[in-house]
């Protein structure tokens, strides 16, 4: 097995790391204790001879030693990877190997610094070869955004670095967020209240009759049915989770625009369907007003604003302007 360096690895060396990483190469994230790799070798072998074994895989960046649990174990590397280290200088590695160890959190280039014990001007040296060869990539942290974090070139940042999907290079995005808000609050809308927004066209249309729901239909959105419409409908171009809808449906419900029926299941409060009602009668209401003159004062009680109007699941009383209506009843 060539590895990329001046030495070529023996037989029984090149069998090791072979059964180590396995043939589908999901041995990289296992970690081997001295007596697997002694049961991997036959116990026929010293512990001397296992010893030399292992350290020419150290010596060629094929395996790494790992400490767990007071425990020393062994990890395969890939060749790949071996011989993109057997390449840098002995300063780079040992950057690298902090870089590498940090994984999908990052390190700060102080950080980096102070466990190396490497002078500033060596470790932006290191830092400049080593992104200039695609080996690491720094990236802006939203908990820090003055730091300058770095990773492995090929790995995706965490959540905790990005922010997740509210945040867009490093800033929060809040038209995404109030679209989302918006079209989330519409949705559980549709399924709390049926046909609530086209009420009114029903009424003054007596072909059209309102529709109801059964006594046994769930008048509620849960989060996962809240995410499958947000997929299916394409609004979003980031990958959203049931967690990023339930935090949304937490926004709405601190403004009383949901309420929480059970465990990830929402409905929409009769207090904010009436507000967006009263808010979309308005314009209508004054452009009524401003084209017609002061001779209607008889009909004011008339034009108040009425809940049947927008939700008609009651048939209204003739004093029903005076009636108090709830979105439960209390017992």
């Amino acid at each position: 097995m060539n590895t990329g360096g001046e030495n070529k690895l023996s037989d029984i060396a090149t069998l090791l790391h072979t059964s180590m990483v396995g043939v589908n190469s999901n041995g990289m994230n296992k970690l081997y204790t001295q007596q697997d790799v002694q049961t991997i070798l036959g116990n026929s072998m010293t512990l001397g001879e296992i010893m030399l074994i292992v350290q020419e895989l150290v010596d060629n960046n094929l395996i790494k030693l790992v400490k767990q649990n007071n425990e020393l174990k062994f990890q395969p590397v890939d060749i790949i990877e071996a011989n993109k280290k057997s390449t840098m200088s002995s300063e780079e590695s040992l950057v690298y190997s902090y870089i590498e160890a940090s994984a999908r959190e990052g390190i700060w280039s102080k950080t980096i610094k102070a466990r190396t014990n490497l002078h500033q001007h060596v470790v932006s040296k290191c830092l400049k070869s080593l992104e200039s060869q695609r080996y690491v990539k720094s990236v802006k942290s939203v908990k820090f955004p003055t730091r300058k974090i770095y990773m492995l070139y090929n790995l995706q940042p965490s959540i905790e670095v990005t922010g997740g999907p509210w945040f867009t290079e490093g800033e929060l995005d809040i038209e995404f967020i109030n679209s989302l808000l918006t079209i989330v609050w519409r949705y559980i809308a549709e399924n709390t209240f049926p046909d609530g927004f086209n009420t009114i066209t029903q009424q003054q249309d007596s072909n059209k009759v309102p529709r109801f729901y059964a006594p046994n239909v769930n008048n509620y959105s849960t989060t996962q049915d809240i995410l499958d419409f947000i997929s299916m409908s394409q609004v979003a171009n980031v990958d959203l989770t049931t967690k990023d809808m339930r935090n949304l449906c937490e926004v709405l419900l601190y403004d009383d625009k949901l309420e929480k029926v059970a465990h990830d299941a929402y409905k929409v409060t009769l207090q904010s369907l009436l507000q967006l009602g009263g808010n979309s009668n308005k314009t209508t209401e004054s452009q009524d007003n401003s084209n017609s003159n002061s001779g209607n004062s008889n009909n004011n009680d008339d034009d108040d604003y009425c809940v049947y109007d927008y939700y008609n699941g009651i048939a209204p009383l003739i004093s029903d302007k005076e009636a108090v209506y709830f979105d439960e009843w209390t017992l």
